[in-house]
């Protein structure tokens, strides 16, 4: 079960996939835009997605992009998990709205 749904707020059916448009920013089906920040905590890899609008501007293509932990692309799979462009599993720690803001966590699955 996703946590943390009744302390924020529910958040609606999160994003079906998220591609990168530029460092930290990504867009959804739907065009909205999100914000990502890492975070490593005791060697787990953690992404904070925040819904946020800013314009989407020109999307730069992979092969434009630094090195990231991140990947290009999140797709939503099976349960409440998330499968990125480099195959990894994303397991959703929560999905919420947080002062307005609509928020994902996302850890990045041991061994994957």
């Amino acid at each position: 079960m996703v946590e943390g749904m009744a302390e924020g707020g529910d958040a609606g059916a999160p994003p079906i996939h998220l591609w990168v448009r530029r460092v930290g920013v990504y867009c959804d089906e739907r065009r909205k835009t999100w914000l990502v920040a890492v975070e490593e905590e005791a060697g787990t890899l953690r992404a904070r997605i925040q819904r946020v609008r800013v314009p989407l501007g020109e999307a730069l293509r992979p092969s434009q992009l630094p090195p990231s932990q991140l990947p290009h692309m999140w797709q939503l799979s099976e349960g409440e998990r998330y499968r990125d462009s480099n195959s990894r599993v994303w397991q959703i720690q929560h999905h919420l709205m947080i002062g307005g803001v609509e928020e994902l966590l996302l850890r990045l699955m041991p061994g994957d």
